[in-house]
């Protein structure tokens, strides 16, 4: 029987162990910063080298991003980032916090906070990113988001799920996040047709339901 501290565990039990994901591992693993094991056909990592990351875990930055999709929607940005920071303070009071505000549809990729995080995620210096809700984060594509980040050592929490939504609902939701976003780009997120244009569309998809 092996020593605990030459324990050897296979990649994917590494990463579920880290909270990462296993190609992280590998891209580590390549670049020195991981010590792999070869055991045959496989690769092992020692528990000493899962021990090691677990108490570099807590140097990095949790991001706390946040976003509404409207200025009229101030109020709940302000809740959102009061309910991360809570969190935050109870769940990983060690680690140093930043926090990103958006205010513009989940679709629009540009938006100023979400692009500084993924710059930070890409510089390797984010270790985790907290939203209230998944949709916070992206509208649409969010397992592709989460697992892009994981490649970078980011994991995503989100303190929430999504609340109960019939197909119909879900339905309407995806086609006014779609009209919104693509009316923002042809007159203006703030214009007063592009407004007009979702308010429209909000009476007559509800009125299907």
């Amino acid at each position: 029987m092996k020593p605990p501290d030459q324990a050897m565990l296979r990649i994917g039990a590494a990463a579920k162990k880290l909270g990462y994901h296993p190609q992280t591992l590998r891209r580590w693993m390549g670049e020195g910063k991981l010590v792999g094991i070869r055991m045959g056909k496989e690769v092992r990592i020692p528990l000493t080298e899962i021990e090691r990351l677990l108490g570099e875990q807590t140097t990095g930055t949790v991001v706390l991003y946040a976003r509404v999709s409207g200025t009229g929607q101030r109020h709940d940005l302000t809740q959102q980032v009061e309910r991360l920071q809570q969190w935050a303070d109870q769940e990983r009071p060690q680690a140093p916090q930043m926090v990103y505000r958006d205010i513009g549809s989940g679709l629009h990729t540009e938006r100023a906070g979400l692009r500084k995080l993924i710059r930070q995620v890409q510089d390797q210096q984010v270790r985790e990113v907290a939203v209230t809700y998944a949709d916070r984060l992206t509208r649409f594509g969010f397992a592709y988001l989460q697992t892009w980040f994981a490649g970078y050592g980011a994991h995503i929490t989100v303190l929430s799920e999504e609340e109960e939504r019939t197909p119909e609902r879900e339905v309407v939701d995806d086609l006014l996040a779609i009209l919104t976003s693509f009316s923002g780009r042809l007159y203006g997120m703030r214009s007063d047709k592009q407004q007009a244009l979702v308010r429209c569309a909000q009476q007559v998809l509800n009125a299907q339901e």
